[in-house]
């Protein structure tokens, strides 16, 4: 079976700047945006003077905040500029397409939602059409002496209307990690695993990820997404802020020669961990399934056979059905405990080493139940997902 595969894709937050001119297009916002309503001669310069009168009082309080500290600096027809300084301890600069990207939504949601009135500032701006530009100094302090680092930005008006719609700071880090997963696409995750696109609009994060591992066929595109997908998010520092934000993951899966698109959605309950990031029912179908085909075959030691597989979504297990004769059943009663090691031992010997892996990863557990062949006595012995999981661990 596909190996399982773990992504990760933590954002760099450490602080830095680094001295730049960043342009913005509208080819980078996460969703479309509605277009922007006409208005009148008499509406235009209605909201010009409000705006105006805005700009009068901000250049009267003068600087809003602390760290960050947001001036205005310029406006004019087509554009507003402003200052944003902060201080910072952490005096090495990031060049990294998160921190960059980060740098860029985070100066003009922190320009347009600082103080009283700066909201409302630059959402007269976008309504005018207008674009903005933000000049962004980091100072840090290192013994006696200051370093100074720059970055001038400039945003279009779809983009500067996309980061001041955004709510808070959760919402900028998502965009921004959004805006650096695109620069960096396709973006190798492993050997055979790529990101191919991705997007963020109305609390729903899409990620297209495609494998170039040979298809197997006897495994299920869909619960090889499964397993994957529940692996990527116990191990991604990052998708816990989309829970955060009440966002659903979307993962858009392909695999290489196989023509099926699978489209999993996982809730933010799943992604802050209070719920499985898998269904379990759904992948114990699968495993029983997949295991079922090698029946029916005779035990070794001639005693009986191994007659099918089964799923309980009671007992969460994938269940072996045996068929023995009755002396088989009567001299290992009451010695299950005793023999749950040996069986397990039997199975990995066996080739069974990756099933038992693929159980645990499901969170599915596993039953043996062995059936008399000429009366109903029964001899069963259950493996709880848990169980599986420490003894995985310990053959580690």
């Amino acid at each position: 079976m596909k190996r399982i595969l773990i992504l990760w894709m933590a954002l760099c937050l450490s602080v830095a700047a680094v001295a730049q001119h960043v342009p913005t297009t509208a080819t980078d916002s996460g969703c479309p945006l509605d277009s922007l309503p006409p208005l009148s001669k008499k509406e235009r310069k209605q909201l010009k003077e409000n705006l105006d009168s805005y700009i009068d009082l901000w250049k009267t309080i003068g600087s809003e905040g602390s760290n960050p500290k947001v001036t205005f600096k310029d406006i004019d027809d087509k554009r507003i500029v402003a200052d944003v300084e902060y201080q910072s301890t952490n005096s090495t600069p990031d060049q990294t397409p998160n921190f960059v990207q980060w740098q860029r939504v985070w100066a003009l949601f922190v320009a347009s939602h600082q103080g009283i009135g700066l909201n409302d500032i630059f959402d007269m701006v976008a309504r005018l059409g207008m674009n903005a530009v933000v000049h962004v100094v980091l100072k840090t302090q290192q013994n006696e002496a200051t370093s100074i680092d720059a970055s001038i930005i400039a945003y279009d008006n779809a983009t500067l209307r996309r980061i001041i719609a955004l709510e808070n700071y959760t919402q900028a880090y998502i965009y921004a990690d959004m805006l650096a997963t695109r620069q960096q696409l396709p973006l190798q995750i492993d050997d055979s695993l790529f990101v191919t696109a991705v997007s963020y609009c109305n609390h729903l994060y899409t990620l297209h990820m495609h494998s170039t591992a040979a298809d197997d066929p006897t495994v299920s595109s869909q619960f090889f997404w499964m397993i994957s997908n529940k692996w990527f998010i116990a191990n991604n520092t990052f998708l816990p802020y989309l829970g955060q934000d009440s966002t659903t993951l979307r993962i858009v899966g392909s695999i290489e020669g196989n023509h099926d698109t699978v489209v999993l959605d996982y809730r933010p309950a799943q992604l802050l961990g209070q719920e499985p990031a898998i269904d379990v029912d759904l992948a114990g179908q699968y495993l029983a399934m997949a295991l079922g085909r090698e029946c029916p075959q005779p035990l070794d030691d001639s005693t009986g056979v191994w007659t099918h597989c089964s799923y309980d979504p009671t007992l969460k297990v994938v269940v072996m059905h045996y068929t023995v004769d009755e002396l088989s059943i009567l001299s290992n009663q009451g010695k299950e405990q005793q023999l749950k090691p040996m069986l397990l031992e039997h199975l990995i010997y066996a080739d069974g080493a990756e099933f038992l892996g693929l159980l645990a990863s499901s969170e599915v557990g596993l039953e043996l139940r062995w059936q008399s062949r000429t009366t109903a006595r029964k001899f069963t012995i259950t493996f709880t997902a848990d169980e599986l999981i420490n003894y995985m661990f310990e053959e580690e």
